[in-house]
């Protein structure tokens, strides 16, 4: 895999880390995400929702720090993290609403929000990497040969 320095394509490993660092604040130290209810009982997407947001701080650390060396490669961790997240979020805010005892620690619309904002941006710094690493398409040696006769 070809890696490409300073494309305006790339995230660069700032933003990782800043994303890293307010999925990781709110899944490591906030404390206020159980996986229990009141009635001491597991929750499934209680549990999903902290190791999303830790599993996604942890996923952007990694393509923060990937980012540094390779940043093709970076940018895709960085990219599909993002995707994942976004998917888990909707699978939560989808579990909340339709689960009429329990409430999660953040709002199912907030956790939609954040699963457009994610999977938008997500999504498209995927299709810019893959544009990257698409091969260029052949250009003739002398660009006007083809309209004079000579190509």
């Amino acid at each position: 895999m070809k890696q490409v320095k300073h494309n305006p394509a790339l995230a660069g490993p700032g933003i990782m880390f800043i994303s890293a660092a307010l999925f990781g604040y709110f899944g490591f130290f906030t404390g206020g995400l159980m996986h229990t209810n009141l009635l001491n009982q597991f929750v499934l997407f209680f549990a999903l929702l902290d190791w999303t947001l830790k599993g996604t701080a942890c996923g952007f650390v990694l393509g923060g720090l990937l980012t540094l060396a390779r940043p093709v490669s970076g940018n895709l961790i960085y990219g599909i993290t993002g995707l994942l997240s976004a998917i888990l979020f909707v699978l939560i805010a989808v579990m909340d609403i339709m689960d009429k005892q329990n409430a999660a620690a953040a709002p199912p619309v907030l956790l939609l929000i954040f699963a457009a904002w994610n999977g938008y941006g997500s999504w498209f710094g995927i299709r810019a990497i893959l544009d990257l690493l698409r091969p260029l398409p052949d250009l003739p040696s002398d660009p006007g040969s083809e309209t004079r006769g000579e190509g």
